[in-house]
């Protein structure tokens, strides 16, 4: 079987793989030893229940070597965040499944594992492990006796299955979770018939607002007392469920000077003239500086700026790029030649000796089915009849055999004493012209010297500010940036917005320095990015439960709210009663009348804004009234409904349903974060990386 085939091949892996375990153990047993020498081997606590931080470490060298393998760039501390993260919600679904007695029967297993209609992921798996449905598999990995396979050899594929296995079983159980939540959230006939009024009616609607931002705001002081009013009535916004900390930080990138990139210029230009007059690509690679890369392709697969110019060139001719941010490119054209590319091959593997590789080949050819043949030599005999594929970049020498092969014929691709392969062409393409570029890159990097240099000067202004006022207060004036941050310990890097982009990686050890110092203190630099030198400021420590009112973002916030109700109350005082029609309150206000569309269960429209107590009252407004002035959180109102449109069709029960379970229903839980944020909500959780990394 190819299962087989793919076992043995696995075993150059095997040392790799038990190195990396070796790796990962001793991690865990430092890990182990700063977490129990602080009196803690949680990574987190959810509800009474913990996470082993061995757990967890296991957990994150497994990611940690897929990412490897798919060439992932994520930054260790963001892995370690979103690893945690996966824990907690398999932990908080876990200990709900358990309240709700929610589980999967061993049947259910069976019947989503093996059964007549698995789940496509099992069915995935078991074509890339070479079986022909997971039903074969699975007998192939718990009965390795009967291929002649030993237990050693099938452990692996058994590890993956058990875990493929978990990862169905928790999908299903998951499954089982949205459907009770949506058993519970059906619309009745009562809220069919109010959903169906809501969206009946279009109100259109003119009107004209006076926007508080037009008013200067000098004319309106805020005192600490109504911050402290205002922030008892949106106490709920502050609150925070991890420690806070305020800081401002530096980040120096080190940035190849004028003088780096000068000598990068003269490597580039060596090399360029290596590629034109020397030995090419060879000649190249003696610099060692550059990067080389050789690939084969045809004329729509070359790169865009080359295209058309390597499409009519000679072989042996060179381009090079415009340099864009002190990346060099480069290209010479090593090779043209006219190739086979696709074709639709079939394949049959013999494992037996010369004497059974003939009588399979006779076989074939003489019009007998592979599944026949299969019946005939069990277990030895095993293929594909129909697959496209490229061979473009195949030895000359497989090229040749199959040009030559009859169509429709099998014949012997290779053989050996123990077994053969037999190809079969079914269908050639005509063959295509491709060419053989060299790609030479070569980027400007800061030297040594000019890295130490960034480094003194940074250095030099840290010796001189070690207050956080300094810090803060001398920084432009020093030539860097001091930017503000909140940060908690579940951030992984310095410098991420709010959605999670834009972030430094390898800064992690700078927020753990936040975590570890007091109030004022000023740390050293950090270098563990290469390419950036990172120093912080510790302005304050928020540690209760909720952010104070009094920290920039929730002065800025409450100010601004405070002081719009005072210009609304100015505002509503000035208009009042001094117009009878729209157009004149709105020469009054000197704006112009608008006109917006509104629909009851609609968020309203760009035009008004973040006003959703009006949407509402622009929804239910009787036509032809005038409406206001009325004032809102950013702006004074006056409105009227001009007409109603109805809806020329009435929706169906069936959509009047599917629109519900959408907006109030199902539909809000189709979404896993979702559920995992009420979890969160109901149940106490306490990370606790910051005490390991």
């Amino acid at each position: 079987m190819a299962t087989l085939e793919k076992i043995r091949q696995r075993k150059k892996i095997l040392a790799i793989v038990i190195g990396a375990a070796l790796l990962a153990f001793i991690i865990e047993v430092g890990i182990e030893a700063i977490g129990r020498s602080g009196g803690n081997s949680a990574a987190a606590k959810v509800g009474n229940e913990k996470i082993d931080i061995m757990a967890f470490q296991r957990r994150v060298e497994k990611e940690a070597a897929q990412d490897q393998q798919n060439n992932s760039q994520m930054d260790a501390a963001e892995r370690q965040q979103k690893v945690l993260d996966d824990m907690i919600n398999e932990v908080l679904l876990n200990q709900e499944y358990d309240k709700l007695g929610i589980t999967v029967s061993d049947w259910e297993i069976s019947q989503l594992m093996i059964g007549k209609n698995p789940a496509p992921a099992v069915t995935e798996f078991a074509q890339q492990a070479g079986a022909k449905s997971p039903a074969d598999l699975y007998d192939f990995i718990m009965n390795p006796g009967k291929q002649g396979v030993s237990e050693a050899q099938v452990a692996e594929l058994r590890n993956k299955w058990d875990e493929l296995t978990q990862d169905i079983v928790n999908q299903f159980k998951f499954a089982k979770l949205q459907n009770l939540l949506a058993g519970c959230l059906v619309a009745n006939d009562l809220d069919l018939a109010q959903l169906k009024e809501d969206e009946a009616v279009t109100n259109v609607v003119t009107f004209a607002k006076k926007d508080y931002a037009s008013i200067p705001d000098d004319k309106y002081p805020v005192t600490d007392e109504e911050l402290k009013a205002e922030w008892e009535k949106l106490k709920p916004m502050f609150k925070i469920d991890e420690e806070v900390r305020r800081i401002h930080y530096i980040a120096v990138n080190i940035e190849p000077n004028a003088e780096d990139i000068a000598a990068a210029n003269k490597v580039a230009d060596a090399a360029y003239l290596a590629l034109q007059k020397g030995r090419g690509v060879d000649s190249v690679r003696l610099l060692g500086t550059v990067k080389i890369d050789t690939a084969k392709m045809l004329k729509n697969e070359l790169p865009m700026p080359v295209r058309d110019f390597f499409a009519n060139a000679e072989v042996g001719s060179t381009r090079r790029d415009t340099v864009v941010n002190n990346h060099h490119q480069m290209y010479k054209l090593i090779n043209k030649e006219t190739s086979l590319d696709s074709v639709d091959l079939g394949y049959v593997v013999v494992q037996g000796d010369a004497k059974m590789q003939k009588a399979v080949l006779d076989q074939l050819n003489s019009g007998k089915s592979l599944d026949d043949v299969k019946k005939a030599y069990p277990q030895k005999v095993d293929g594909k009849l129909t697959e496209w594929q490229r061979i473009f970049n195949a030895p000359d020498s497989m090229k040749t055999k199959i040009a030559n092969a009859t169509i429709g014929n099998f014949f012997v691709f290779n053989s050996g004493e123990q077994g053969a392969t037999l190809l079969k062409v079914n269908d050639r393409k005509a063959a295509k012209l491709f060419y053989t570029l060299a790609t030479i890159t070569y980027d400007a990097y800061a030297s040594t010297k000019t890295s130490e240099q960034l480094r003194d000067k940074l250095q030099e202004f840290l010796n001189k500010n070690k207050t956080v006022k300094e810090f803060e207060e001398n920084a432009a004036k020093s030539g860097f940036n001091a930017e503000e941050m909140l940060i908690t310990p579940s951030i992984p890097q310095l410098g991420l917005s709010q959605f999670g982009r834009g972030g430094i990686k390898d800064t992690r050890k700078a927020i753990k320095w936040a975590f570890d110092s007091k109030k004022g203190e000023v740390s050293p630099i950090f270098s563990d990015n290469n390419d950036v030198l990172v120093a912080v400021a510790l302005d304050d420590i928020y540690d209760k439960e909720y952010l104070p009112y009094d920290y920039d973002y929730a002065r800025n916030l409450l100010s601004t709210r405070v002081r719009n109700s005072k210009k609304g109350d100015d505002l509503m005082k000035q208009y009042s009663g001094k117009a009878n029609d729209l157009n004149a309150y709105a020469a009054l206000m000197g704006e112009k009348v608008d006109t917006v569309n509104i629909v009851f269960t609609s968020n309203g429209d760009p035009k008004i804004g973040n006003e959703p107590a009006l949407v509402g009252r622009m929804a239910i407004a009787k036509p032809g009234k005038l409406q206001g002035p009325w004032k809102g959180d950013n702006a004074i109102f006056v409105y009227q409904v001009v007409k109603q449109e109805k809806e020329q069709r009435e929706p169906t029960k069936e959509e009047l349903s599917n629109r519900y379970a959408q907006m109030r229903g199902a539909g809000m839980f189709a979404n896993t974060r979702v559920i995992n944020n009420i979890l969160k909500k109901a149940t106490k959780v306490k990370k606790h990386l910051i005490d390991f990394y």
